[in-house]
């Protein structure tokens, strides 16, 4: 196998066509760029160059190989340009797979922040359920998945933790009966109920949640989106179970009201998903240290 450097000196020799000059430009000596010379002349087995009393031209191989060798120098530059760029943090993009609702509650404000600081590294979403966009990680779709933590760990994924929440069971102001005074679950669920539908990390974090206090439920309704679950709740329609930290805006504008419920609801992590031995671009792993430095 031929030493690229070598390429790279006859690539200089043949363009100054003097091997002065050659060895000015590539500050080397001249009885070494000569012996680089015929190093390489001696791997392909015929001579490259004409020698003259004015410098030394290219032969029939020669004309050849340096248009092949300009080429490939060519592209190589412009490889080394793209990667600094990247470097520099001005191309790139980052793929992430998230929930709907903690990309708005969560992720959003962050991404603002980024965006002023990196405004040409692209950020591409994926929304899923957690299982799905885990099936787009380990197939190389996304780089990353921003989500609640379930009890199950897979042993093909780093757990980043960011942060913690809490379920919680909400009411608007219809079901002041239940407000500023503990609630049983076994009074709660004589109300209308509104869940969100399997798989979902808070329908998992129900059932368990209804299982380990022996009751049998069946909901107002099913709702696929947290985000409508909310809408829902908030006009009066049921008694919803909530993310926390997806609610803070209504429960603040006092749309919405926790109920003080007992025994107590679950409390989950959420943070980031990566794949195990994966090397992420630089500005990938730049927007995980900003993540974790807003702990």
């Amino acid at each position: 196998m031929i030493n690229l450097e070598l390429y790279r000196i006859f690539y200089v020799v043949a363009t100054c066509k003097n091997i002065t000059k050659a060895s000015e430009e590539l500050n080397i000596s001249q009885p070494a760029v000569t012996k680089h010379i015929k190093n390489l002349e001696d791997q392909l087995g015929f001579p490259l160059f004409i020698r003259t009393k004015k410098g030394v031209v290219l032969n029939e191989y020669g004309e050849k190989i340096y248009l092949k060798v300009k080429n490939a120098l060519t592209l190589l530059d412009e490889s080394e340009k793209e990667i600094s760029e990247y470097k520099k943090m001005n191309k790139g993009t980052i793929k992430i797979g998230i929930s709907t609702s903690l990309a708005r509650k969560y992720l959003l404000k962050y991404i603002k922040e980024f965006h002023k600081k990196y405004p040409n590294i692209v950020i591409d979403i994926s929304t899923d359920i957690t299982k799905d966009l885990i099936k787009q990680l380990k197939n190389g779709l996304i780089d990353m998945i921003i989500c609640k933590f379930s009890n199950y760990i897979d042993l093909e994924l780093n757990y980043i933790k960011l942060g913690k929440t809490k379920y919680i069971f909400v009411c608007n102001e219809n079901y002041k009966q239940l407000l500023n005074r503990k609630v049983s679950i076994n009074e709660l669920v004589k109300y209308p109920l509104l869940l969100q539908k399997s798989p979902s990390n808070s329908r998992n974090s129900v059932d368990r949640y209804f299982k380990n206090n022996n009751i049998n439920v069946e909901a107002k309704m099913n709702i696929g989106s947290s985000n409508l679950l909310i809408d829902f709740a908030s006009i009066g329609y049921g008694i919803g179970y909530v993310t926390k930290m997806y609610t803070l805006d209504e429960l603040k504008e006092k749309k919405l009201y926790e109920i003080d419920v007992y025994p107590k609801t679950d409390s989950i992590e959420y943070g980031l998903v990566t794949l195990k031995n994966n090397i992420l671009p630089s500005y990938s792993n730049k927007f995980i240290d900003y993540l974790k430095s807003n702990r």
